[in-house]
């Protein structure tokens, strides 16, 4: 089934298709989520280190900027871990649909959360004087470092994410007769 241009959305398929794609955003979830709670513990002991070596304060304060972040990050990826581990697709049918499309819209109201953490690194690299780089160096990099990232993700999302929203959105009309 072409989930790009289908008019015709059949229900199976695209269950099927969520599913899939559920589980692989699951594991992706946790396997992140791992990642940021092994960085915790290693970037606490480096940012106390490295604050011993050269005693400014700032190094220490943009060490710990970093561990919020990496904190923020592993709650964040536990949360989505368990949205699309747990995906509940004994709901009845519009009410299953309408979540799935939530999950799958790339913009949601949580996503609040990450972009605090990338001003928290933001504030790590800009306090971290050992880098070398001027404040405005930094920001030019880092933002436009996330702006690439950005772009990605929406070009990934819009691949191969948008097209089971947009089913489930088809279906949701339907369903309701719109």
């Amino acid at each position: 089934m072409n989930f790009r241009r289908n008019k015709n959305v059949n229900l199976d398929q695209l269950v099927g298709k969520l599913q899939k794609e559920d589980a692989k955003y699951a594991r992706l979830s946790r396997g992140l989520q791992i990642v940021y709670w092994i960085f915790i513990p290693l970037y606490t002991f480096l940012a106390i280190n490295h604050y011993r070596e050269s005693g400014e304060i700032n190094d220490l304060i943009g060490g710990l900027c970093y561990v919020i972040s990496f904190f923020i990050f592993a709650i964040f990826f536990g949360i989505y871990h368990k949205e699309y581990k747990y995906a509940d697709y004994s709901l009845p049918t519009l009410k299953m649909l309408k979540n799935a499309a939530y999950r799958y819209q790339p913009v949601q109201v949580k996503s609040i959360w990450p972009f605090i953490a990338v001003l928290f690194m933001d504030a790590g690299l800009c306090l971290n004087k050992s880098i070398g780089f001027s404040f405005i160096k930094v920001q030019i990099y880092f933002l436009g470092a996330m702006f690439i990232a950005v772009m990605i993700g929406l070009t990934i999302w819009y691949f191969k994410y948008k097209p089971l929203r947009d089913n489930a959105l088809s279906l949701i009309a339907e369903i309701e007769g719109e």
